[in-house]
């Protein structure tokens, strides 16, 4: 056994990095009891988290108070619509993410490659320390499969598998969104628009899920977005996104942070984009080795 493949144990904690990499809504989650690495302190700072939590604030009250926007209406609705109907749809999308974890007294980095195919197809081949390959995933709107390098293991089933970890609800559609930097939910009813200026705040409902949406006025760009399970604030995926570039003439945020919060414990993941590529033609390499488990 190499070196490599004792730090990367447990078992347990390889599973759930390959889960948790499915349902990024709650990858934090699953992350949260890995003891990949050891512990080290984030380092944060304090102008932009101040700058994050004043933009979060006025959508994270209202919706956790279940409050209506101030100064909504069905007019306002209507007049915005070309800004919150507004989606980042490529055909292709490609793209590395150095991706940091912090929960608990746990902090990690790691990079995913990610390929997406519209409606289709995520592709994910994750590595740490920029050179070792860990795991593999082939996620569809019906199934996926997952390959753990380090334990020789390959999963494969239907994508209810992979829901059984994440809240009800959230679906391939909502990975997908979340990894282009669109409002989460899929089929959502816009329930109220508010002016408060530089952002329209969205309210947008599902029968599971409140979402709250900032829009930039100026080029109405998605700066942040609160998901809320209906019915239990304590159970939250907020989204702050930053650092906009112009990718064959879609504007998209190379600087994402999602924070997460499970009732009483909370964590937070950063990624940062690189090597954007849209509608290039693709290749999706999955190969299970015949000397793998399957599981």
């Amino acid at each position: 056994m190499s070196s490599w493949s004792v730090k990367l144990k447990p078992k347990n904690c390889m599973n759930k990095l390959v889960y948790g990499l499915v349902g990024l809504g709650m990858m934090s989650v699953t992350l949260s009891s890995c003891k990949l690495f050891k512990h080290k302190t984030g380092k944060k700072k304090k102008a932009e988290m101040a700058a994050q939590a004043k933009l979060l604030d006025s959508a994270s009250a209202a919706i956790k108070n279940d409050a209506k926007p101030i100064d909504s209406n069905t007019v306002l609705i209507e007049q915005t619509a070309s800004v919150w109907q507004k989606r980042i749809e490529p055909g292709t999308f490609s793209t590395k993410a150095k991706m940091h974890y912090e929960g608990g007294d746990k902090s990690i980095d790691f990079v995913a490659n990610i390929r997406m195919k519209k409606d289709s197809i995520i592709w994910l081949s994750v590595t740490v320390a920029g050179i070792v390959q860990v795991a593999r995933a082939i996620i569809t709107p019906d199934s996926f499969k997952a390959i753990l390098y380090t334990e020789k293991e390959a999963y494969t089933g239907p994508i209810e598998k992979v829901n059984n970890i994440l809240p009800a609800g959230l679906d391939f559609y909502a990975l997908q969104n979340v990894l282009l930097g669109n409002p989460a939910l899929k089929n959502a009813r816009t329930t109220s628009v508010s002016n408060t200026a530089p952002n329209w705040v969205v309210r947008s409902e599902t029968d599971n899920y409140i979402e709250q949406l900032l829009f930039d006025q100026n080029d109405s760009t998605l700066r942040s977005s609160q998901l809320v399970a209906n019915g239990n604030a304590n159970k939250s995926v907020s989204h702050l996104l930053s650092n906009f570039g112009l990718f064959s003439n879609l504007k998209i945020a190379t600087d994402r942070r999602l924070t997460i919060l499970n009732d009483s414990s909370s964590m937070v993941v950063e990624l940062n984009y690189s090597n954007i590529a849209i509608d290039n033609e693709l290749t999706y390499p999955f190969s299970i080795p015949q000397n793998y488990t399957m599981k």
